[in-house]
């Protein structure tokens, strides 16, 4: 399968890229540090419209809402997938962040991930393809920078939701939220 990811050079696109890569994907790799930029929405839907999936990652504004738009107008009605990146903050508002990053920042990158949400729903109930869902991570440790005690490894983190959604035949998931714990549940 061909697969577009932006973001793939750090954290969970470059966990998602690696370990797909290794089950014999190919991957088409979109980042800033290759000198791509996601606000050029038609630049970048070309570069995706020949692939078979797309990992939606990378956010810079509202531009990831703004691809989803127009890689789903390339895909309409065909047998492709979209996986969109949201966040687990978008469950409820942002009063302050743990590790000190910036409230009105985070405010606003909750906002843009709800946005990417409601416009991942508002297609999906227009069409069932390409199919669509929703990806919501907890704390998943993505920044080398920031505190990562009590997040999920980044690398378990991508596995356990391509064990999930690879494993399950005849299972749609729409929307899921994985989040990190230090208890097992022991089945």
């Amino acid at each position: 399968m061909k697969i577009a990811i932006t973001g793939h050079k750090h954290g969970i696109g470059k966990a998602f890229a690696e370990q797909l890569s290794e089950r014999g994907h190919h991957i088409v790799g979109i980042s800033r540090s290759d000198g791509e930029n996601i606000r050029r929405i038609h630049h970048t839907a070309s570069l995706i419209e020949p692939c078979d999936m797309f990992i939606n990652n990378a956010q810079t504004g509202f531009a990831q809402t703004e691809l989803l738009y127009e890689v789903w107008g390339r895909w309409k009605g065909q047998d492709k997938y979209i996986w969109n990146i949201s966040t687990k903050m978008t469950e409820c508002p942002v009063n302050s962040t743990p590790d000190g990053q910036d409230d009105l920042t985070m405010s606003q990158y909750r906002t843009q991930k709800i946005a990417l949400e409601q416009a991942s729903r508002q297609l999906r109930f227009k069409m069932s393809r390409p199919q669509i869902s929703i990806i919501k991570p907890g704390g998943v440790a993505t920044q080398k920078n920031i505190e990562n005690k009590g997040k999920a490894n980044t690398d378990l983190w991508v596995q356990s939701i391509l064990d999930t959604f690879c494993h399950n035949d005849n299972i749609s998931i729409t929307e899921i939220t994985v989040d990190y714990t230090d208890k097992r549940i022991p089945l």
